[in-house]
């Protein structure tokens, strides 16, 4: 019997965590028609000030993946991508124009 209650799993984008309105459509394509991710696990929602058009932004490599942000008005969201190869996991995103490389990153 396991000492915690396991995330709720459905496919293969954990639904533990809340998403900003919109996230969901993207998170879908990326899993359905990027060759290279096996999962995607949206993280924490924070607060911020500005406006700008809703995008994905892909921040920097992680050891299973990439860590992106989505941000639209008023609010980010940390979204990892489970992928087999990084750097190709972002010139995809970057050629088909789901994401863009966040500025200062690579």
């Amino acid at each position: 019997m396991p000492l915690y209650w396991p995330a709720m799993k459905f496919g293969r984008i954990k639904r533990q965590h809340g998403r900003i309105p919109g996230l969901d459509r993207l998170l879908e394509k990326i899993v359905a028609d990027c060759p290279y991710v096996s999962r995607i696990v949206p993280g924490r929602i924070n607060v911020r000030k500005g406006k700008s058009a809703p995008g994905l932004k892909v921040q920097y490599p992680t050891g299973a993946g990439l860590k992106c942000l989505y941000v639209a008005t008023g609010t980010v969201q940390e979204v990892f991508l489970i992928c087999s190869d990084s750097q190709k996991t972002m010139d995809w995103l970057i050629e088909t124009k789901i994401a863009s490389a966040l500025e200062g990153h690579p």
